[in-house]
Parts: C-alpha cells; sequence; structure tokens
C-alpha cells in the first residue's frame, strides 16, 4: 500500500526548456488523490489513470516522465490494495496492458520499412529526383 505521507513527501524535477506538467495542477492533484485515500474512493485508481495535465514551457513544470511514472506506482498501488480487499486479483489484467514506452521489434523475417525506400540513389540524375 503507499501511504499519504509518500504521495505528500515526493518532488519532481522542474523542467524550463522542454515540455512539463503544471506544477500547481500536479500539486492540487495529489492532495486531492490524499483526501480521497482517506474516504476510501474505489474509483481512484481510474481517475488517476484517466487525469491529464496542462503542458507548460519555458516556465516550470514538472518533468512529465517522472510524474506518469510516479502516478502509475500509485495507482497500482491503490489497484492491489482494492484486489486485496476483494479477493480479486489485477496482476492478469495489468499484464494484458501493453506499456506505451517498451520498444517492440518487428517479428523475425519482417520489416517495418522497405529496403527499396532506404537505397542509395545509383547516379546524380536519381539525386535530383529525391524529394529533398
Amino acid at each position: 500500500m503507499i501511504s499519504a505521507d509518500t504521495i505528500t513527501s515526493r518532488t519532481f524535477t522542474t523542467v524550463r526548456f522542454k515540455e512539463g506538467y503544471s506544477t500547481r495542477e500536479v500539486d492540487d492533484f495529489l492532495d486531492e488523490i490524499v483526501d480521497r485515500m482517506a474516504t476510501g474512493d474505489h474509483s481512484l485508481a481510474r481517475r488517476i489513470k484517466e487525469k491529464t495535465f496542462s503542458n507548460v514551457r519555458f516556465r516550470g513544470g514538472y518533468d512529465i516522465d517522472e510524474v506518469d511514472d510516479f502516478l502509475d506506482e500509485v495507482a497500482r498501488g491503490l489497484e492491489g490494495d482494492a484486489g486485496a480487499s476483494t479477493g480479486a486479483s489485477t496482476a492478469s489484467a495489468a499484464a494484458a496492458i501493453p506499456d506505451p514506452h517498451e520498444t517492440v521489434a518487428p517479428e523475425p523475417g519482417t520489416s517495418y520499412t522497405s529496403d527499396a525506400n532506404l537505397a542509395a540513389p545509383s547516379s546524380d540524375s536519381d539525386a535530383a529526383q529525391l524529394p529533398w
């Protein structure tokens, strides 16, 4: 189980020159999570997964990957708590959801690109026909 102290004490890297999440929105949502944990809100894990934040750039924002990873951890912790109280297992359901950050290799013997598109021009006249 993830504790309220773990959530309230969590800090994130502040970014300025790349997109980040609005610090105020993230902080407010973390406070909301702690408040709802105290009430035993059973929809909290779903709400965490569906939450979106405004992106900011050139002013302080939280690192997007750090926030997303932490909220995923919180949601998994809450789902585990709900599964333990109802006797349900969420491990098989979580295994069925692909990780959006996972690199997937092509099946053996297949390619996502055509070798013809990768060929170098054989003469200057071929180079003149290239779109770039």
